[in-house]
């Protein structure tokens, strides 16, 4: 299932935030999304998730064009979003953030926490480097379990494709490569997984290829492996932009 986004531009009155970009990303990979501020990172990935429709450009998901108006229409499209507030729940355990707002019941309505626990539980070792405990409330877990069991509640229930805004944003360096291997468990798994970052150093070691954006246009694209990072930043601040 391979998304292309084609011509995509987007227009604030006279303000261009999105200049004609193509883009594309594949299952099993992950893409890094680099730029400076203003560049349009986020604005490309609102319009892919649903959050703002384009002014022009087309969208099509397997060979499908769509037209996301909402979030939803994106999620039911299989392209999940994490932004970096996470939208979790402190108050309440792992299992419960899993679930809430889809909790598995029994005939009578009562909630059936037995499956939940279950269900949560393959989730948390299919994807973790480490065990969590998924009685334990999230405001008792570290930064980088909370930000796992973010990441895992996105994808596990039928992403074909996650997009992580800034996923190790203020974490320590361990919390930090927690979460990368995370990353790279989902895109191992066949999970497409698309990141914005703007550690170069961090974006360089997860991703397949890399996206820079700059004033709203594609400065390139390239193989995040033989890229380096003084390449990268090139790329970020130069003024030679693709045609």
């Amino acid at each position: 299932m391979t998304i292309e986004m084609r011509g995509i531009s987007k227009k604030y009155g006279a303000v261009e935030a999105l200049k004609d970009v193509d883009f594309t990303a594949t299952p099993g990979e992950v893409m890094a999304i680099f730029g400076d501020n203003g560049a349009g990172k986020s604005t490309l990935i609102k319009v892919l998730s649903g959050a703002i429709e384009p002014t022009g450009g087309t969208i099509t998901v397997d060979g499908v064009q769509k037209n996301f108006k909402s979030p939803i229409d994106a999620r039911e499209a299989g392209i999940g979003t994490l932004y970096q507030d996470l939208a979790v729940f402190d108050g309440l355990d792992v299992t419960m953030n899993f679930f809430i707002g889809r909790e598995e019941t029994y005939f009578g309505g009562f909630m059936n926490f037995g499956k939940m626990q279950r269900q949560t539980g393959e989730l948390v070792r299919r994807f973790s480097v480490r065990d969590i405990d998924i009685h334990a409330q999230l405001l008792n877990l570290s930064g980088g379990q909370r930000q796992i069991v973010a990441i895992t509640r996105t994808t596990g229930f039928g992403s074909d494709y996650v997009i992580l805004d800034e996923p190790t944003s203020a974490f320590s360096p361990s919390a930090a490569r927690e979460v990368l291997d995370v990353v790279r468990s989902l895109a191992d798994s066949g999970i497409g997984v698309i990141i914005i970052t703007h550690n170069v150093a961090q974006g360089l070691k997860v991703a397949d290829k890399a996206t820079v954006l700059r004033r709203g246009r594609v400065a390139g694209v390239t193989d995040a492996k033989s890229t380096s990072e003084e390449e990268l930043v090139s790329m970020i601040v130069g003024t030679n932009l693709a045609a």
